[in-house]
């Protein structure tokens, strides 16, 4: 890899691109079983974890001085196309069953429970030109937050879409480089292991 002074005169030069990425999603399944995931192949797109942390500020005479408050991690959103072959939908409506939600029933007070809710695997997965992975987040705890299943338009030759937002705790971070492992986390131990297994 070139050097930073020179890195745009390097023959290797090269840098991210937004095409070159998999996100894997696995919905949890009931009473331990497997659940099913979403085919890499019809996602489209999904924005990476980002974060905002809150400040907190003083007075003092005529100064004000300001501290960092917490962090919170922002929604991730991706899209998927929907397929004839392997119903997308059925596997998101799968999903909100799995986690607790039935139609009104004077029969049934089940809701949704947030164990039941998270995703098995959440995983966005950087490619380099290689088609090896470059880097890769975790998503902690994500679940279904909201899906705008798209609509119909006798005007419109576009592909059937569906955008789903997802809730979670945090986000882990793996670079290739072992020295960046988990850059944003206290102990650095969440990435190691992923790493390890």
């Amino acid at each position: 890899m070139p050097k930073s002074e020179n890195f745009w005169a390097a023959k290797g030069a090269a840098a991210k691109r937004k095409y070159r990425f998999k996100l894997r999603v696995a919905i949890p399944g009931q009473n331990g079983a497997p659940g099913e995931k979403f085919e890499e192949w019809v996602i489209t797109k999904v924005n990476r974890p980002s974060f905002a942390i809150s400040g907190v500020e003083h007075s003092y005479l005529n100064h004000t001085f300001k501290f960092p408050g917490r962090l919170t991690w922002e929604d991730v959103s991706f899209s998927i196309v929907e397929p004839y072959v392997g119903d997308q939908v059925d596997i998101l409506m799968t999903a909100i069953a799995n986690s607790g939600y039935v139609f009104p029933s004077t029969k049934n007070s089940k809701t949704i429970a947030k164990q039941n809710a998270i995703f098995d695997t959440f995983e966005i997965i950087s490619l380099d030109e290689e088609g090896t992975t470059a880097d890769t987040w975790y998503l902690q705890n994500a679940w279904i937050s909201n899906a705008n299943l798209g609509e119909y338009d006798y005007g419109s030759d576009d592909l059937m879409g569906v955008d789903i937002t997802v809730k979670y705790d945090f986000a882990r971070y793996q670079s290739k480089d072992a020295g960046a492992l988990n850059r944003l986390a206290s102990t650095g131990t969440g990435a190691t292991e992923k790493a390890n297994e």
